[in-house]
């Protein structure tokens, strides 16, 4: 009914929580899901793939949402590379399919830390177009 509510206009659903449904977001017709990707396991991974392979964008939280140091953009989505890997799926289409985005929001950072994370997402999600594998 929420996604139904936006009147066509595609939505992104967020969770901070482990065990996202992302089957079930999917199927509520939810255009995104944004999660905090350090809390995935192995049981998301196939309803990830559907979910991707049914053209559901995937909002991956890979850069830290509070003032702290970052790794290199490359590192920050490593894990995606190793998870699409391992799923299978197309290396190019992953830039297609990812969105970079920080953790859980960044409503506890610092303004600069902010400005500073957000660069490194956009960092970050050019290390994946240009090195997908």
């Amino acid at each position: 009914d929420v996604v139904a509510a936006a009147g066509g206009a595609p939505v992104v659903v967020h969770s901070c929580a482990p065990g996202v449904p992302f089957g079930l977001l999917r199927r509520a017709g939810a255009a995104g899901v944004s999660f905090d990707f350090s809390l995935l396991t192995e049981r998301e991974e196939e309803a990830i793939g559907e979910a991707v392979e049914g053209g559901t964008a995937l909002f991956a939280g890979v850069v830290p949402g509070t003032d702290g140091p970052l790794s290199d953009p490359a590192g920050s989505v490593m894990g995606v590379r190793t998870l699409w890997r391992r799923l299978g799926l197309a290396p190019g289409t992953l830039a297609e399919s990812v969105v970079v985005t920080p953790a859980c929001g960044l409503a506890g950072a610092s303004p600069a830390y902010a400005r500073t994370a957000l660069a490194h997402c956009v960092k970050a999600a050019r290390s994946l177009a240009d090195n997908p594998e």
